[in-house]
């Protein structure tokens, strides 16, 4: 009996030899009843058979039986999703959504709704969509509440699982939440649970100048680039570079930005506990908290979790681009302390104790003080998110100090 490696061989020596050997090999027992080259062979040394189920015009198809599922190479997708709700629905729309797949082919989503009605009022549903490779069709789990039953009561893993089966492609990192009114309606957009920010930082509000994220309100308005992108300086001065003074004295009007700024309105804010963020530091003297989920678009376009950026990435600043100095993991401690650091020069301290952001804060060097130095009390910082949701746009700019480091509210995978 030939093996794959040998017929290979063959066909590729002696194509007249091999092309009679398969009629033969087929005519050896009568019509329709001979063997086969292609399918009575056996396995070589270094070519195998695959199942012809798992192929796709002669190509290996992860979405097929036949495949093993074991690891995998994960497309990526762009979009977000909106709802309108009231006290007992839930639209969700889209718009824009594309899959960018490794192979680097792209796969545009057809814009679309759907409504889920029959929902408690006052309530918090998650939804987990997906790309149906199969039906070539956006998809949502079902087996939970409403008509369709899409509407699910908790955030489960069996969800999660069922979102990223062979041949589904996830939508969301997670989970999406939305929200049934009390009264009247509503609307948000989706962003996944994991995508927050830490209670303090600030925003520029319309209504109110500089504030804390979490005491803003659904209807006011954050500062956020307008339709046309860029960013300019006093009149006819593009500022495409970062500015090398620290923006924590700038003006927080907006006169700087005005030209192509515009204010986005807050259609949703909820503020929960949370007990790890990722503070970046950036090369404006501002930083930045948040979980280490949350995405964000780097100056190239393409979006990174705040737990995968590197000291070498490029984000984009309300002055111009900004790069990373440090990179924290901030948890629990003593004093609220920071545990774990990556530092992007050898002049920052290599480690972090209580009161040292106050220390350098108030004018003092970057290193720490000395042990048994008197520092200021510590500040007990708030372990809370704060997850936020804006119209149209869905950008907008926050900080630690001052509203100048780009974030938004939609969700990728990265």
């Amino acid at each position: 009996m030939l093996n794959i490696q040998q017929i290979e061989t063959l066909r590729k020596a002696n194509p007249q030899l091999y092309e009679a050997l398969k009629r033969l090999a087929g005519a050896s027992l009568g019509p329709n009843q001979g063997w086969s080259l292609d399918d009575q062979i056996t396995d070589g040394e270094n070519f195998a058979r695959v199942a012809a189920t798992a192929l796709t015009s002669n190509q290996i198809d992860p979405t097929k039986s036949g495949v093993l599922m074991r690891g995998s190479v994960p497309p990526t997708w762009s979009g977000a999703f909106t709802y309108v709700s009231t006290t007992s629905s839930l639209a969700w729309s889209w718009s824009g959504l594309a899959i960018y797949r490794a192979d680097g082919t792209t796969t545009p989503i057809p814009n679309g709704s759907v409504a889920v009605t029959g929902l408690a009022a006052a309530t918090t549903y998650y939804f987990y969509p997906y790309w149906d490779e199969a039906a070539g069709a956006l998809a949502w789990v079902p087996s939970g509440a409403g008509s369709p039953s899409y509407a699910q009561s908790a955030k489960t893993n069996s969800a999660a699982q069922q979102q990223a089966l062979q041949g589904r492609i996830p939508l969301s990192q997670g989970a999406i939440a939305a929200a049934t009114t009390s009264s009247g309606t509503g609307g948000g957009s989706g962003g996944g649970s994991g995508s927050c920010l830490r209670a303090g930082t600030v925003v520029l509000t319309k209504e109110r100048g500089t504030v804390a994220i979490e005491t803003c309100k659904v209807g006011e308005h954050l500062r956020c680039p307008s339709a046309g992108g860029g960013r300019t300086g006093p009149p006819g001065r593009r500022m495409d570079r970062a500015p090398e003074a620290p923006v924590r004295g700038a003006r927080e009007t907006g006169e700087l930005g005005e030209q192509n700024e515009g204010w986005t309105r807050i259609v949703r804010l909820e503020v929960r506990d949370a007990e790890t963020f990722i503070r970046l530091h950036f090369s404006n003297a501002e930083s930045l908290d948040v979980t280490p989920h949350h995405i964000f678009t780097l100056a190239d376009g393409s979006p990174m979790r705040a737990e995968r950026l590197c000291l070498s990435d490029i984000l984009v600043g309300r002055f111009g681009r900004l790069t990373l100095t440090k990179i924290e993991v901030i948890a629990p401690g003593a004093h609220g302390s920071p545990v774990g650091a990556r530092h992007g020069s050898a002049r920052l301290a290599t480690s972090v104790v209580p009161g040292a952001d106050a220390w350098r804060d108030a004018g003092n060097p970057l290193s720490t003080p000395a042990e048994g130095a008197l520092l200021p009390a510590p500040v007990e910082e708030p372990w809370q998110k704060v997850t936020i949701s804006c119209e149209p746009s869905h950008q907008f700019f926050a900080g630690r100090h001052a509203a100048s480091i780009l974030t938004h509210n939609y969700t990728f995978s990265s």
